[in-house]
């Protein structure tokens, strides 16, 4: 029985440490670099003027108030970078969708998209821009998640998500708001759900983006034309919300060791 039981504690020790580590690499770090070109305190905002072939609007992106834990407590924290238009009748900004994004030590990550029509979160996140950067980094990967369609309540498991993400200059930019030095050009191509998208997007330091270009929607240009950035509030900096993953992690592992321990020395104890 002695035999038995000690086998049993070193088995349930070594099962909940495997299972464990094999979830820690979608954990935060504790620590994280305070990324220069992505700015992500809560309540940020860049806006912008956009025109297409046919029409004009107001666009604003935005860093929600919200924020989630993809995966569950051990999982990764995430804010939500959201899109939001008004029309020339329109007073106020409607939501039109939003991605969940994380930072490692130097990685910018995407994990999901949401619009009213569906919604997909991916397995394992696909790095976006890594600082400090480089012209001619190419980021991105290949990644599945279930499809929310919304309209029917139906979810499609295992739907492939691919990008590139490509740094193809660092150079000026001149928008409403003004001119912009260093800033990086980034060409985005992703195969989606949707279909095949690519655009290409321009980021200044301590602002964010400055400049949108979509070829296949009408030429679409948005252009900044006015951003609010507090860079002292990351949360990745200054929360300690994002450290709770690696915390839990290391909490659990200590728990379910001094309890196995504790389950063979009454064993031994109770044998002898």
């Amino acid at each position: 029985m002695l035999i038995n039981l000690k086998r049993f504690s070193l088995l349930v020790l070594t099962g909940c440490i495997l299972s464990l580590v094999l979830m820690a690499p979608q954990v935060t770090p504790v620590k994280a670099l305070k990324m220069e070109y992505f700015p992500l305190s809560p309540g940020n905002f860049n806006e912008f003027n956009t025109t297409t072939d046919s029409e004009t609007w107001m666009t604003k992106r935005y860093v929600a108030d919200d924020w989630e834990f993809l995966g569950g407590p051990f999982g990764t924290f995430t804010i939500y970078w959201c899109e939001a238009h008004m029309y020339e009748d329109e007073t106020d900004y409607t939501w039109v969708n939003q991605m969940w994004l994380s930072k490692t030590d130097d990685t910018v990550i995407w994990w999901g998209f949401e619009d009213a029509n569906a919604k997909i979160t991916v397995s394992q996140g696909l790095p976006y821009v890594r600082e400090p950067v480089q012209n001619g980094t190419k980021l991105g990967g290949s990644s599945t998640g279930d499809l929310l369609v919304k309209e029917s309540g139906q979810v499609i498991p295992n739907v492939p998500f691919k990008a590139n993400y490509t740094i193809e200059a660092l150079e000026s930019v001149t928008v409403p708001k003004g001119t912009f030095e260093n800033c990086i050009r980034i060409h985005e191509e992703e195969i989606t759900p949707d279909g095949e998208i690519s655009f290409w997007v321009w980021y200044a330091p301590n602002v964010g983006a400055v400049k949108y270009f979509y070829p296949d929607q009408e030429n679409r240009t948005d252009v900044l034309v006015d951003y609010g950035v507090d860079l002292e509030n990351d949360p990745w900096d200054a929360w300690f919300v994002p450290q709770l993953p690696t915390v839990l992690l290391i909490t659990t592992i200590a728990i379910v060791a001094v309890v196995s321990v504790g389950v063979i020395f009454l064993v031994r104890k109770r044998n002898a």
